[in-house]
């Protein structure tokens, strides 16, 4: 008899958990379980990567009228009503009469949310915690207040962490067992990742650094534009290469431009995959307010990038452990002046190329897929 496992993400969008889930779903052992993945909604580049072998159950498509009632309650700080009503019911029907071995809560937030109401369907209930919460407490929109997203995260029996300091936050915010907290880190596939590196030739015209991820606040692009029109007033010459998309990209444009920073900036938009873009640059700046366990990072370090990074959760340790970077305070300046430390020394970029790459021997998918078993 299969095991059956039942995966919960509100959409497949462009961001790092969307990705290590499917990096998960490709190496599971479908001989040995039955893997279902629930989204509320049918949205996302990643849609496509799901595997055949996985069963998909969405609530709704995506709709353009759902989304303007998303935006109206967000205004009046009522997200969580929003969820109660098209969530809870559509839910309910989609699972009637339906029992899971494990269920798993693959996103803080709104998954954990839709989680608590099914969590009598399955023997056991895991939930994944992406960041920083102490320091980024977003998924409180989607309840009513902090003790009924405690009381969610109670009922599950294992909640899983992608790095030690993420667990160390959230065990300031709640009060949960601790034999209830796991730490596993991020499935990182090298050998893919590789291999899809060279599947595009991209070409660069001067020193370039590469930004990756959704434009959104978390990840603090004004930071990285502030330092970056302090080099180019220092005469350096490069260029920044973004890779990514969302709602902040409007506002960032028109600071490029006030900025005068048209000819050096480079807006790429979303790829997938980012990997032949990642191999050239010469360095990758993350200048996030909060992460979990940075995946570009992890990406950066498998192609022997040298990384910047400023000095959060999940990326400290990294740096620290590899070695294969510099990690700088979060305001402009201290960014400008790392930048400005590994751009002027070519041996030092050598040595953390070098150290990046001895670093990721120790990622193992292997290894990642045992200790997610071992869990389920």
């Amino acid at each position: 008899m299969k095991h059956k496992i039942l995966f919960m993400m509100p959409a497949m969008l462009n961001g790092g958990a969307e990705k290590v889930l499917i990096d998960i779903l490709k190496h599971f052992d479908y001989a040995k379980y039955n893997v279902s993945l629930l989204l509320e909604c049918k949205d996302g580049p990643y849609i496509s990567d799901i595997p055949d072998k996985v069963e998909l159950i969405y609530l709704h498509k995506k709709n353009l009228w759902i989304e303007r009632l998303y935006r109206y309650m967000i205004m009046f700080h009522c997200k969580w009503l929003v969820y109660q009503i098209l969530c809870r019911v559509p839910l309910l029907w989609s699972l009637k009469g339906r029992r899971f071995d494990t269920i798993v809560s693959f996103m803080e937030g709104m998954a954990v949310k839709m989680h608590s109401y099914i969590y009598n369907k399955a023997n056991k209930n895991i939930s994944w915690v992406h960041i920083d919460l102490k320091k980024k407490h977003w998924s409180l929109d989607f309840f009513s207040n902090e003790q009924e997203e405690s009381n969610c995260y109670q009922k599950m029996d294992k909640i899983v962490f992608v790095s030690q300091d993420a667990r160390d936050r959230f065990r300031e915010i709640f009060t949960i067992d601790d034999n209830k907290l796991a730490v596993i880190y991020n499935l990182i596939d090298c050998d893919e990742i590789r291999k899809l590196a060279d599947s595009k030739i991209v070409k660069k015209n001067k020193f370039t650094i590469c930004m990756v991820g959704r434009l959104n606040r978390q990840k603090r692009y004004d930071r990285a534009l502030e330092a970056i029109s302090m080099l180019k007033n220092d005469h350096y010459d490069f260029e920044l290469w973004i890779l990514g998309s969302g709602e902040l990209e409007t506002s960032l444009r028109k600071k490029v431009q006030e900025k005068n920073l048209t000819n050096v900036v480079s807006f790429k938009g979303f790829i997938k995959p980012v990997y032949p873009y990642l191999k050239v640059v010469d360095l990758l700046l993350n200048t996030s307010e909060s992460e979990g366990y940075p995946l570009t990072i992890c990406e950066a370090l498998c192609l022997g990038r040298p990384v910047v990074a400023t000095n959060i959760t999940g990326a400290n340790e990294l740096i620290t452990a590899s070695g294969a970077g510099i990690l700088v305070d979060e305001d402009p300046v201290s960014i400008y002046q790392g930048l400005r430390q590994i751009m002027n020394d070519t041996a030092l970029r050598k040595e953390y190329s070098e150290k990046a790459v001895r670093y990721a021997r120790s990622f193992s998918v292997q290894e990642s897929m045992k200790n997610i078993y071992m869990l389920i």
